[in-house]
């Protein structure tokens, strides 16, 4: 039987942080997009109206909503894109939700893996990416607040015990 010291994998972890950071970063690279639980898919068409539209994501409790033409995606409409495209300005809620929207949205694929999204929304400052298939059909919505969930459901002792800057090492435990 094997036994398992706590304390000296407390004591190991702040010794030697990459140990934890290799075995974090390769489960990051193994788990696929398919295993998270993924955000609602909020759909809208094209011709929908940005009254509709904002309509929609207030009753559904989203930041964006994907929008399709003829059943493809064809754009992402985010609180961002409200926020900087319509409010403040002379903007009728009438017009067409594919006037504000942000075209050809950045997309991941169910097999990319939990890293390479963390990556893609890291570097493209994303806090929403539409998931297709091979073909392109629409298939989910992955956002940041699922990514924490990963990360907090699967790594709890990590999550709260790596310290605020990575490369930083502390004389000794803190704490009682």
């Amino acid at each position: 039987m094997i036994s398992f010291s706590w304390s000296w994998h407390k004591h190991h972890l702040y010794e030697h942080p990459e140990s934890l950071v290799m075995d974090v970063e390769s489960t990051l690279r193994l788990r696929k997009i398919r295993h998270l639980d993924l955000a609602p898919l909020v759909c809208v068409e094209a011709d929908s109206s940005l009254d509709d539209v904002v309509v929609a994501m207030k009753s559904q409790h989203v930041g964006c909503v994907l929008v399709t033409e003829n059943h493809k995606l064809a754009g992402i409409f985010t609180e961002r894109d409200l926020v900087t495209k319509v409010i403040g300005s002379a903007v009728e809620y009438s017009r067409k939700v594919q006037e504000f929207m942000t075209p050809r949205p950045t997309t991941l694929h169910p097999e990319d893996s939990v890293a390479d999204a963390i990556q893609l929304m890291d570097d493209g400052g994303y806090r929403d990416v539409p998931l297709v298939d091979e073909e392109g059909r629409l298939l989910g919505r992955l956002e940041v607040s699922n990514i924490i969930d990963f990360l907090a459901e699967n790594f709890p002792q990590e999550v709260l015990s790596l310290p605020p800057r990575p490369n930083q090492n502390f004389a000794e435990p803190d704490g009682a």
